[in-house]
């Protein structure tokens, strides 16, 4: 005879077994090309009356969702890489947090959410036949001048500058120099073409503010 302990044991397990497949589910069919559109302007920081005209033009993003849970973003200023993953009705997109609304084989609407976000954002996804090609995580970018002198140096991390880049004028003299932190400058030196610096500023941590020498 199985006991009322033992009942709850088994019941534990099957939560915990449907909860597992329904995850792997989630992740098997979301994989593939969604599609999001949105306004170019975001109506809730707009201050315009009810009798102004709206803009009807939309940008589209396009997010491939890939086996390994890694993401890439097609904006229409550039392509990023990150990571996902799902947990419990949780999308995490890198550092952001979404509640899954609805989901099925042609649509996905979340809801961002976390202590942080003070304007509750819905993003409604579409599958879409479209492909895009994944970017390397890690991309060494070097351009030069018809004469051969270097013009630009410098890595991509997931899309984004980072670390140290260079650029040269045509003569061979440095032009500028510029610390990145994942797109972010922190510090730039800037040069006129006979090498001499004539400005540099940095971010500093302290006062978060951007500081000129």
């Amino acid at each position: 005879m199985k006991t009322a302990s033992h009942i709850i044991i088994v019941l534990i397990l099957q939560i915990g077994t449907w909860s597992v497949c329904g995850q792997k589910s989630f992740h098997e069919n979301i994989l593939g090309t969604w599609v999001h559109e949105k306004p170019d302007k975001n109506p809730e920081f707009l201050l315009d009356s009810e009798d102004s005209p709206k803009s009807t033009k939309k940008s589209i993003s396009l997010y491939y969702f890939q086996k390994d849970r890694i993401l890439d973003i097609k904006k229409t200023y550039g392509q990023f890489k990150t990571d996902y993953s799902i947990s419990d009705s949780t999308l995490n997109l890198g550092v952001r947090k979404y509640k899954i609304i609805e989901f099925t084989q042609n649509k996905l609407l979340v809801e961002e959410f976390g202590d942080l976000v003070i304007f509750k954002k819905k993003l409604e996804f579409k599958r879409t036949d479209k492909r895009i090609e994944p970017i390397p995580a890690r991309e060494k970018i070097i351009e030069s001048y018809k004469n051969g002198n270097p013009k630009i140096s410098g890595e991509k991390q997931n899309g984004f500058e980072n670390g140290i880049w260079t650029e040269w004028y045509e003569n061979g003299h440095v032009k500028s120099v510029i610390y990145y932190n994942m797109g972010a400058p922190l510090m730039t030196a800037k040069f006129n073409n006979k090498g001499k610096l004539i400005s540099e500023n940095w971010f500093d941590l302290y006062s978060n503010s951007v500081r000129t020498n």
